[in-house]
């Protein structure tokens, strides 16, 4: 056979066979979409109501339609459920195995959200015929691959000449998602230049906003909690109140604030681990950074902790149940207090890692944790028994000048000024001899410990009952 002879009857083969990879090819990225929706609607909030699959042998067109349940606060306070947020998907689709002779994949997607219903109609005058989101996505045959979502710049407002306006605007931001097999783990990086926030009363303004995150399921049948860690930095944020608003006067300027989630798993259990940190914290003319504010939630039991999660978003998207908060905001408590308590059972443990920030007259700290063991239900309401399985403790550290500068502040003229320092002076003066706080160096601090039941104060042992007999 021929050269010649030997391309052709490869042509042909290839022409042949490729129709029926394709085919494959577009049965394989509908499964993959099957099961991404088969996980929406295992959320509470989310309902998916229209879904039409127009197949191809090269190219396959999806049209999803899909609510989220969404409160409003009514006008006495209470919340009530609003319309729905109402959003449809079109996803071109391509079939591989070289979907566009571009890559080797299962498919590609060209995918544009838009919103529905009197938000969408307040986007679009805003976008026009753009899209609220776009996104280009490749999917390879084991159903991992990579997503990058766009959105263009956008300003929108809502509740016009209201009390309630609120106007918001942010720069066009992309999102680059790598993510695995049926979306058990994933990385994503987004980052948005400017976003703004403003009501009749108050002005928010950030920039150079990043978010990054990488993680993974608990637990592979339960689609919506993830473990792993999260990161997301703000060069600046500013809130500034309108001279006419209730928020008159108000100034606060963050400068390199970074949030950052760790949330490591241990077997069923998973720990959130939460560092808010900002290096310029200025509020009127006054910097009281670096500021930091560390907390840390331990040993949660994993599927107790999605029960829960479930029972909240439930009770929040019930119209029964909101309808029944207005009436008693403590009813909502009900329907959560058995997974609570199932919670408790598991020996969490509750800190908060640190508290501080930096005035003109020192730095303030406080830290503090609680663990609970062996807690059974019926002993929440037995405070005896309870006392007993607590074991706590919280250290606190502020400068003297702080606190008399806070309290003078309230004073409305000198004379009243030296008259509430002397007294402070007294009160503090008291509490050291009672061993309540220590005084060092112009920093007034105390050590408080729970353990077995008996509390102590810098070491001292104090009488919960007595309250002070030591």
């Amino acid at each position: 056979m021929s050269r010649p002879t030997r391309i052709v009857a490869a042509l042909a083969a290839v022409a042949l066979i490729y129709p029926a990879a394709s085919w494959y090819s577009g049965t394989r990225i509908q499964q993959v979409l099957d099961e991404h929706y088969a996980d929406m609607k295992s959320h509470p909030a989310l309902k998916v109501s229209e879904r039409v699959y127009e197949r191809g042998f090269f190219s396959s067109t999806e049209k999803l339609k899909f609510d989220i349940a969404m409160t409003v606060t009514a006008e006495d306070g209470s919340l009530q459920m609003g319309e729905p947020l109402r959003m449809s998907v079109l996803n071109r689709i391509q079939h591989g195995p070289l979907p566009r002779l571009g890559t080797l994949a299962a498919a590609t997607l060209d995918s544009e959200l838009d919103v529905e219903g009197e938000a969408g109609a307040k986007l679009r005058e805003t976008l026009g015929d753009k899209p609220a989101l776009q996104a280009q996505t490749v999917v390879r045959f084991d159903g991992s691959g990579h997503s990058r979502m766009t959105t263009p710049a956008l300003e929108l407002e809502l509740a016009a000449d209201t009390e309630r306006a609120l106007r918001v605007a942010f720069s066009a931001f992309q999102a680059d998602i790598d993510f695995g097999p049926g979306m058990r783990q994933y990385t994503m990086k987004l980052g948005i230049d400017r976003f703004s926030m403003e009501d009749p009363s108050l002005r928010i303004v950030m920039s150079e906003l990043a978010l990054d995150a990488d993680q993974r399921r608990l637990f592979d049948d339960e689609a919506w909690l993830y473990v792993g860690k999260q990161r997301a930095t703000i060069a600046s944020l500013h809130a500034e109140g309108k001279d006419d608003g209730e928020m008159a006067g108000t100034d606060l300027q963050l400068e390199r604030l970074s949030y950052e989630v760790d949330a490591p798993a241990d077997g069923d259990y998973v720990d959130v681990i939460a560092m808010l940190g900002t290096e310029v914290l200025r509020v009127g003319g006054s910097d009281y950074g670096p500021a930091h504010y560390d907390f840390s939630i331990k040993h949660l039991h994993g599927r107790t902790l999605m029960e829960l999660y479930r029972s909240l978003i439930e009770v929040s998207s019930d119209p029964a149940q909101l309808a029944l908060q207005a009436e008693d905001p403590a009813a909502m408590f009900a329907p959560l207090a058995e997974p609570a308590l199932t919670l408790l059972a598991h020996d969490p443990e509750f800190s908060i890692d640190r508290i501080s920030f930096t005035s003109p007259h020192g730095t303030a700290s406080l830290s503090a944790h609680v663990n609970l063991k062996g807690i059974e239900p019926d002993e929440l309401n037995n405070p005896m028994m309870l006392l007993a399985k607590i074991n706590a403790a919280a250290e606190a550290s502020l400068p003297q000048g702080l606190v008399v500068a806070l309290i003078g502040a309230q004073a409305q003229s000198p004379q009243e000024a030296a008259v509430v320092a002397a007294q402070l002076q007294q009160q503090l003066d008291m509490l050291e001899a009672q061993g309540f706080i220590v005084r060092k160096g112009g920093q007034l601090s105390s050590r408080a410990a729970l353990s077995k039941g008996q509390l102590t104060i810098n070491g001292q042992p104090l009488d919960l009952f007595g309250l002070g007999g030591r």
